[in-house]
């Protein structure tokens, strides 16, 4: 069965990255994928932005400050009528968050629907 990432890194010139977050069942996996995300996003605060019930895409809380514009996720955001800032910095996609506010891997059908909405962007 072929890999599937949890996750994509989509830098501000457009690159994809697959990252495979930890799981956070647990405090200590929480920890650890908090730990991910901040390496991941450069930054020291994170928030996430709902694309749909499907796609969630964390950002730098304080990107506006640390980055240069992310046309790529600003465009993807502006996709799903998110249209009154811009983006900044890389930004991690993800699957959307469970009835308990868990974020979801990327599921295979996921991955395709976010790699074909990216290349209509």
């Amino acid at each position: 069965m072929p890999f599937t990432p949890s996750a994509f890194l989509l830098t501000c010139d457009g690159q994809l990255v697959e990252i495979d977050l930890p799981t956070a069942a647990t405090e200590e996996e929480s920890d650890a994928r908090q730990a991910v995300l901040r390496a991941t996003l450069r930054c020291d605060r994170f928030d996430v932005v709902a694309l749909t019930t499907q796609w969630d895409m964390w950002i730098d809380d304080e990107g506006l400050f640390n980055h240069p514009v992310n046309p790529f996720a600003t465009a993807l955001a502006r996709r799903f009528g998110f249209v009154y800032q811009d983006y900044h910095g890389p930004v991690l996609l993800t699957g959307g968050a469970d009835a308990d506010g868990h974020t979801l891997p990327l599921l295979r059908a996921q991955v395709v629907g976010l790699l074909n909405t990216l290349m209509d962007l």
